[in-house]
């Protein structure tokens, strides 16, 4: 149950911005120039991916036409080949013109004889003679060349079949090209289409000065052909300045963004510490009780104390809403006393004084590294009908100790008290066995995730039965956490661990169940005999 949930103070995203003072609004106004104006510095590199992708699209497309005219000429060319006598008589002169004509692709068709005679579908050119090879064998039969035969703008690829009667060449327009080089503006783009075998060589459009500037992309495709596409300063810097406004708007557009979540985030903070200094002083923090059993005489070895926060007019807050939240502001410390306070006078009721039951109490490392912090704690202790030998500390590992050599005093100094401190979720945090030497901890409780691990084929599994053999070595007092079956209950007491706490037990219960619990399960008492618990206490709220 979430913290806010009908809350008074149930956060909107009004209030967020009405709570912004003239200060927060002038630095969430300068945030959010700066972010625009950092996103401007990025046009540059954004308006190369944008003019690439663009031309990409289109250069694909391109070459995936110049590609499939390519892989078809070979059946065409030897249906073509078909028509032609390969003498350059009336014949063939009227099919080189009359497939030109047909064909958009085609610019001009034309036959060469074995005996060096040449004819055309376009009378007086002889781009032949400059051919240079691109893709030599493109298939056995023919070939892929380029032409340079009336200037750099005049270039063409050109297909080559060749067979025992002569050769035919079929000189592709360049259409495509021209379309990529003039679209975007006048000789800003230059395409050039080479082969991976012939690099030299290279069928190209547009103005030859652009081969200094940026090599936008390269393009790969099959046979060995590949498209390099490069732009011009002029055509990056207008793109640029278009997507300018763009980015300068997405950049204000993120910064809202995060300040938003930045201000959601102090407002949460804001919000919840009132909350629970509210809660304090409602003494709305309650402590509810988690049985531990000692499974070799099923009786009951003592408690766990747990803190609940019960808001007036709502049901209970998970601790995970608010422990991690107030360990950290400091909180933590008065509500361990009203904790403690609430603790002692509730169990006091259930005769515990005259037995040897245990109350288990959670503190941090920051708790115990200053014994000035628990001096309130200690006197309801000693204050109450319990003994101080009833009372200990479990402090967790999964936070660090900061000043090891001054919990150890405290630890010491508690431990004279009669007061006993246990090391919680051992195994799982920072300090590991190194925490039980330095601070001389005698008993340690082992975390549910080495315990679920029982009938299973996980690895920390092996985890848990050395954690237990060390324990067993070094004559500690071993509790396991999170007992949840049979199972996991019976394989820990064949290893020794015979104290237990779980949900197979019990589940964390307020105090009137608590009561009945205990009256229900045989009492940890030095005599064998089973204590009394008054009735009233049954019906105490």
């Amino acid at each position: 149950m979430s913290v806010f949930n009908h809350s008074p103070t149930k956060l909107k995203v009004s209030e967020l911005f009405t709570s912004m003072n003239v200060r927060n609004w002038l630095s969430s106004f300068v945030i959010l120039i700066l972010c625009g104006l950092l996103a401007t510095f990025c046009s540059g590199y954004v308006s190369k991916l944008y003019l690439r992708h663009t031309i990409n699209s289109d250069a694909e497309a391109m070459l995936g036409i110049y590609s499939k005219q390519i892989e078809t000429y070979e059946r065409k060319l030897a249906e073509f080949s078909n028509l032609f006598l390969y003498d350059c008589g009336p014949l063939d002169q009227y099919q080189l013109e009359n497939l030109a004509y047909k064909d958009y692709f085609i610019r001009r068709l034309s036959l060469k004889t074995r005996t060096g005679k040449t004819c055309t579908s376009f009378a007086g050119a002889n781009g032949e003679r400059t051919l240079s090879p691109l893709l030599p064998f493109l298939t056995p039969n023919t070939s892929l060349w380029v032409t340079n035969s009336a200037g750099n703008d005049q270039s063409l690829l050109v297909v080559q079949r060749e067979d025992e009667r002569g050769a035919l060449f079929v000189h592709m327009e360049p259409l495509i090209t021209d379309s990529l080089r003039n679209n975007y503006c006048r000789e800003c783009v230059l395409t050039a289409i080479s082969a991976d075998s012939n690099p030299t060589v290279a069928f190209w459009r547009g103005d030859a000065a652009l081969f200094s500037q940026l090599l936008l992309f390269k393009y790969e495709v099959d046979k060995g052909l590949n498209i390099r596409v490069y732009v011009s300063d002029k055509l990056l810097q207008k793109y640029r300045l278009q997507i300018l406004p763009v980015l300068f708007f997405v950049g204000v557009a993120l910064g809202l963004v995060m300040i938003v979540a930045i201000r959601l985030s102090e407002f949460r903070k804001l919000s919840l510490h009132t909350l629970v200094e509210r809660g304090i002083q409602n003494r709305e923090f309650i402590p509810y009780y988690q049985p531990i059993v000692d499974v070799s005489s099923n009786s009951l070895y003592g408690c766990e104390m747990l803190a609940r926060w019960k808001r007036r007019g709502q049901g209970l807050i998970s601790p995970m809403e608010f422990i991690p939240y107030v360990e950290k502001s400091g909180q933590i410390l008065p509500i361990t006393d009203q904790l403690i306070e609430k603790t002692v006078a509730e169990i006091g009721k259930l005769n515990w004084g005259e037995t040897q039951q245990v109350i288990s109490v959670n503190v941090v490392p920051d708790q115990l590294e200053q014994l000035e912090t628990l001096e309130s704690s200690l006197k309801l202790i000693h204050q109450s009908r319990l003994q101080p030998s009833q009372i200990a500390f479990e402090v967790t590992e999964r936070k660090r100790f900061t000043n090891l050599a001054m919990a150890s005093q405290v630890i010491e100094m508690l431990r004279c008290q009669g007061i006993d401190v246990k090391l919680d979720d051992a195994g799982t945090g920072y300090g590991g066995f190194s925490y039980i030497q330095q601070l001389n901890i005698r008993s340690l409780k082992i975390d549910k995730m080495f315990v679920e691990t029982i009938g299973t084929t996980d690895l920390k599994l092996s985890l848990l039965d050395s954690i237990i053999a060390f324990g067993r070595k070094a004559n500690m007092e071993m509790i396991a956490e999170g007992v949840e079956t049979q199972e996991q209950s019976q394989y820990l007491a064949e290893h020794g661990v015979t104290l237990q706490q779980g949900f197979y037990f019990g589940r964390p219960m307020p105090f009137r169940d608590f009561a009945y619990y205990c009256k229900s399960i045989v009492s940890r008492k030095p005599l064998t005999e089973r204590f009394q618990i008054p009735e009233a206490v049954l019906y105490d709220r």
